[in-house]
């Protein structure tokens, strides 16, 4: 019975030798925390990669980037461990202002977690604000060249929230038929994250959200009191962060009449360009063509589309329809026409046609 006391004491006694060991370990190895990180810079692209790098001091780091899903001392929502050697790499794709946290932490010779945080602010940026691509879907059915060829209009970024989209005339018709610029369109576009929406306002003012590509999303107008109008556009990211875009439909201008002394021209698209169109006529033999006086009109004169905002040149002059006098003895004459849209005084809103009209 002695000896089995004896031995009792024994492992006691060395129990408790082994947690003061532990104990004194613990203490040694004891990193008081102190959170401090860099990033390389405080902006980012979407989708660039952010490099965190430790700079303070504990046993364990982990970064909470700021996201919708790592945001610290948020339920459900996660860190990330850094790396054994302090650094930690991520990508956030939507545009927004995060705010990244850094905890640093270290275990005590009580086991108690003493913590540390430090954090920082980071703007990600699109340069486009999130709209990569934008594409008025088959708006007009080219007969011209197949029954199966259609126009899709895509939009150019002409700064930074405004994109113009070139309308085929051909696409304006009289009536409110399918592939028309005055039906409802289809809207292709492809934005920087999965996670945003993009919502159009329609003319009421009432935000709508469509879906690339998708039938039932055929719901953009750009007409307003029956003329082509810009149109807003805004891409909401689900971190909060909204970016407006305003689309401008603008019609590449035809000459839909060329008449002189009453004789009609034939105007026939040129096949390999969309703004260029030729204009052949044929006058009566001894018709002095060294002083003429064309007669013309653009677009059909269309009120929705035709005011002030039409220039027409030949050389570099501006033309008048029934009252420029022109030269026409080499048979060949350039006329440049510009078209703004119509109500708006954005003077980048324009596109530019060039006729060639030749006499026979």
């Amino acid at each position: 019975m002695k000896s089995f006391s004896l031995f009792i004491k024994i492992f006691l006694l060395i129990g408790l030798l082994t947690g003061c060991a532990s104990e004194s370990f613990i203490k040694d190895i004891y990193v008081n925390p102190v959170a401090s990180f860099t990033t390389t810079k405080t902006e980012y692209e979407v989708h660039e990669s952010v490099l965190f790098t430790n700079t303070g001091e504990a046993q364990k780091f982990v970064v909470y980037p700021g996201d919708s899903l790592h945001k610290y001392n948020v339920s459900y929502n996660t860190g990330y461990a850094t790396a054994s050697n302090g650094t930690f790499s991520f990508a956030y794709n939507e545009p927004g202002t995060y705010k990244a946290i850094w905890v640093a932490s270290s275990i005590n010779e009580k086991g108690e977690i003493i913590t540390a945080v430090d954090s920082t602010q980071i703007n990600v940026v699109a340069t486009n604000g999130g709209l990569d691509n934008f594409l008025i879907y088959n708006i007009y059915k080219m007969t011209d060249y197949s029954s199966a060829i259609f126009f899709s209009s895509t939009g150019v970024s002409i700064s930074k929230d405004t994109i113009l989209c070139p309308i085929l005339f051909d696409a304006w018709r009289p009536s409110l038929a399918v592939n028309s610029i005055k039906a409802p369109q289809l809207i292709n576009f492809r934005l920087a994250s999965s996670l945003s929406k993009f919502i159009w306002v329609d003319n009421n003012g009432l935000e709508r959200e469509i879906k690339t590509a998708n039938s039932a999303s055929r719901i953009v107008n750009f007409l307003k009191n029956g003329s082509l109008a810009v149109q807003q556009f805004i891409v909401k990211t689900a971190s909060g962060f909204n970016s407006n875009y305003y689309i401008a439909p603008v019609i590449i201008p035809k000459m839909t009449k060329f008449t002189v002394n009453g004789i009609n021209g034939t105007i026939t698209r040129d096949i390999a360009y969309y703004n260029r169109y030729n204009v052949s006529i044929s006058l009566p033999t001894g018709t002095d063509l060294s002083s003429i006086v064309p007669t013309f009109e653009i677009m059909n004169n269309d009120v929705n589309l035709v005011g002030g905002n039409i220039e027409v040149t030949v050389n570099g002059v501006m033309q008048t329809s029934g009252s420029s006098v022109l030269n026409a003895s080499g048979k060949t004459l350039i006329y440049n026409v510009k078209s703004y849209l119509l109500g708006t005084t954005n003077n980048k809103l324009n596109q530019e046609s060039i006729i060639t009209v030749t006499f026979l």
